[in-house]
């Protein structure tokens, strides 16, 4: 077996470490043969040369994306504006990667993993883990961003047989003609799902009567609903910082009724007693400046989570995995106070952790509650 890990480098210079630590984590915990094939059209070349030079990075040339060049007719209109900045993101990261995953198959893997800079596996030995998952009809391993309201294959990371793309010849994203059919409203209904990067595969696997085995997040420890995930306590994925790095921002991350504290409570119990066209009439006069709020402290809290990953990621990861105690110390953080290219400085307080003996001894073993058979992508089915 080979392996070929499909990866977009996109990376600003002050995250030059969680750069290293990613390809670390990946030589490290990696058991088959394998070859990163990189992306790297976007890259500054001091990294660029840093791949060229690492001896299991294959730099693949790439036809360059054209900004605005995948929006669908429902999309163009807001090219223009933030959100559709963001909107273009998705099919830029995924014409990438469609490129790269031919080029695998070309050499000749058996079998394709994705991963984002930001994402890497952490448990030794993760490659051949997720081989056996699968079966001929269970195709894919995938990491899960949310079971409820984003149930799909996430790129962050995935894993797949060569025979599955062969035959079925999956997309990342949706096409026009995809998203108006009738088994996209199966699909839709079956699988709530965002639609970004990787949805193509889940719908694909839907429309087949395959199946795929399911990443669910297991953090024991971590202070965001999102940001500084472990999927199947295999897959970190810190979130976003491709975003961040060309944007210099997060969009909204979690909706309000996701979301810890008054406000997340507010909304929950809004979407009982509040009546739906009500609520829709609240949420238009009120929804720009929460969302202007909960962005600001959002990027707070992914400088947090970045810091503390970047400050010592051996003790930051066994504190995700096992939910050990934390205990605040004075000094800052290496890196905490640092200016983005915005012009905006973030600053983090230091954290330490603080290990019990049975937490030591829970690093390494999986998280409580995943699911140890694969999963249907048709709930129910």
């Amino acid at each position: 077996m080979k392996l070929g890990i499909a990866v977009v480098y996109m990376v600003s210079e002050r995250n030059e470490r969680l750069l290293d630590l990613h390809l670390r984590q990946i030589e490290k915990n990696t058991t088959l043969p394998y070859t990163i094939y990189a992306a790297v059209n976007r890259l500054l070349p001091q990294f660029r040369e840093k791949l060229e030079a690492h001896r299991k990075v294959k730099v693949c040339p790439c036809e360059s994306y054209v900004a605005g060049s995948g929006l669908l007719s429902h999309e163009r209109g807001q090219a223009g504006m933030k959100g559709g900045v963001h909107q273009d993101c998705k099919y830029e990261h995924s014409w990438y990667l469609e490129q790269l995953i031919r080029q695998a198959i070309s050499d000749g893997v058996t079998h394709i993993a994705v991963l984002h800079v930001d994402s890497f596996p952490i448990q030794h030995g993760w490659d051949r883990e997720l081989i056996a998952k699968l079966s001929d009809r269970c195709v894919l391993a995938g990491t899960v961003r949310d079971e409820k309201t984003d149930y799909k294959p996430l790129t962050a990371g995935i894993l797949f047989p060569r025979e599955f793309y062969l035959k079925y010849h999956p997309r990342l994203l949706l096409t026009e003609k995809e998203l108006n059919s009738a088994d996209y409203q199966r699909y839709r209904q079956a699988c709530p799902h965002c639609g970004d990067s990787g949805v193509g595969y889940g719908f694909r696997i839907f429309v087949e009567g395959l199946t795929w085995h399911p990443l669910f997040r297991s953090n024991g420890g971590g202070e965001h609903a999102l940001f500084g995930a472990v999927h199947g306590d295999m897959i970190f994925h810190l979130m976003t910082a491709a975003v961040v790095d060309q944007q210099n921002v997060i969009d909204c991350t979690v909706r309000p009724s996701q979301r810890r504290g008054l406000l997340g409570a507010t909304a929950r119990l809004s979407t009982v007693l509040i009546p739906a066209k009500l609520r829709r009439t609240i949420r238009s006069r009120i929804s720009g400046s929460i969302r202007e709020w909960y962005r600001s402290k959002d990027r707070q809290e992914w400088e947090r989570e970045r810091a503390m990953l970047l400050d010592d990621p051996e003790r930051y990861l066994a504190y995700l995995r096992t939910g050990a105690a934390l205990q605040r110390r004075s000094r800052r953080i290496e890196g905490a106070q640092e200016q983005t290219s915005g012009g905006e400085a973030f600053d983090a307080t230091s954290t330490s952790i603080v290990f019990s003996a049975s937490a030591r001894r829970a690093v390494g073993h999986k998280g409580a509650g995943q699911d140890e058979g694969s999963a249907q992508s048709q709930r129910g089915g």
